[in-house]
């Protein structure tokens, strides 16, 4: 029995160690903090695949979107499963860039549409679109994406994988200090408690700090730095309500995107906003504020909305943008899985990094994402 160590019970470790311990692997699970808090319970949590690129890529993503149906089957999809459209409002400086993604996923075979004003309203009645910028409006609809609840999902996952034998860690029983190598590769794992967890394979699942806990074991994740001022892993969301009555969609406009997030509330992020982990409280506050205005201005049953929470989210980000996903040749019994689309993606890595794990074998759905394309070893 492969006895494996998952680093990390974000939506990406909860979905591996479950489907690892389905698969009857011994499987350990360590979490420094509380199963799914981090990066993922602050996710847009956007099931998607019409923008990715190249086709591989998008490919991967569109298997990720179907694996999330396949497992919502059997794990009480309706508590977190919400495969609900997306609905894309880009204005004139963004018109060209949109109908050229309708184009391009049509001819992938990705459901994608052009449409009006009054099949948008159709399609999602509580937005109120600008009456004033309606001729330079592009709207596309995306049938087949939606979004996760993450919390209720993660919740579930790490029970299931519990009920199927694997141990779950968290605190300091959780927290990694140390990778042991013995003639190179990886034999185990200690943590914050004292212990040494032996381990034939040891995946990192960290999300942001993939290349902390990497460096453990002698190895370089490239990833793009959250703490520089201005750095682009951190991103601004806030949660308000009540709203009344709630959308259905997930929407991305220029001002803003939202989903729904339980009852009378709504989950709101937006890109064009800077801040970063150094940016102060009272500015943060005052970010909330008007992005629950931009929302106000396009969900009238927002009027009453206050804010309810608000956080600069790390997102964990590779330096090229792509997933890292694989053994390190130069560390046997290391194998690395972090994407910024982690929750697009979670449930079809869970299913083929599960495979290359206990059939040791190389996919070449994974090919592309392998950590030999970055210098991967550090110095010593």
């Amino acid at each position: 029995m492969l006895r494996c160590v998952v680093i990390g019970s974000g939506i990406v470790g909860a979905a591996l160690a479950d489907r690892l311990a389905g698969e009857k692997a011994e499987v350990v699970l360590l979490e420094q903090g509380r199963p799914g808090q981090a990066t993922s319970r602050w996710s847009l949590a956007w099931l998607n695949a019409a923008a990715k690129t190249p086709h591989a890529y998008h490919r991967l993503n569109a298997d990720g979107m179907r694996a999330w149906a396949r497992l919502a089957t059997g794990l009480n999809g309706a508590t977190w499963y919400r495969p609900v459209g997306n609905l894309r409002v880009a204005d004139a400086g963004r018109r060209e860039q949109l109908e050229a993604t309708v184009a391009r996923a049509r001819a992938w075979g990705y459901a994608a549409h052009l449409v009006d004003r009054e099949e948008a309203a159709r399609i999602e009645p509580t937005v109120r679109l600008p009456d004033t910028a309606s001729r330079n409006l592009c709207l596309a609809w995306f049938p087949q994406e939606g979004y996760l609840l993450t919390e209720p999902l993660v919740e579930q996952l790490v029970a299931r994988a519990r009920q199927r034998g694997a141990s779950v860690r968290t605190g300091e029983a959780g927290r990694v200090t140390g990778i042991e190598r013995v003639a190179g590769r990886v034999t185990a794992v200690r943590t914050a408690d004292g212990e040494r967890i032996p381990a034939d394979t040891v995946v990192c699942c960290a999300g942001r700090w993939t290349s902390e806990v990497a460096a453990m074991a002698g190895i370089r994740v490239p990833m793009v730095d959250p703490t520089p001022p201005g750095s682009t892993a951190p991103g601004f969301v806030a949660r308000v309500g009540p709203v009344e009555p709630s959308p259905t969609r997930v929407l991305h406009t220029p001002g803003v995107n939202l989903r729904p997030h339980g009852p009378r509330t709504v989950h709101l992020e937006a890109g064009d906003m800077t801040a970063d982990l150094h940016t102060p409280e009272t500015h943060l506050r005052d970010l909330a504020h008007t992005l629950l205005d931009r929302a106000r201005q396009l969900l009238p049953g927002l009027s009453q909305a206050r804010v309810q929470e608000y956080r600069v989210c790390v997102r964990p980000m590779p330096a090229d943008g792509m997933p890292v996903v694989g053994t390190v040749e130069a560390v046997p019994g290391l194998y690395i899985v972090v994407t910024h689309s982690g929750v697009t993606l979670a449930a079809r890595l869970a299913e083929l990094v599960t495979r290359e794990l206990l059939e040791d074998i190389r996919l070449p759905q994974l090919e592309p994402y392998r950590i030999e394309r970055f210098t991967a070893t550090s110095p010593q």
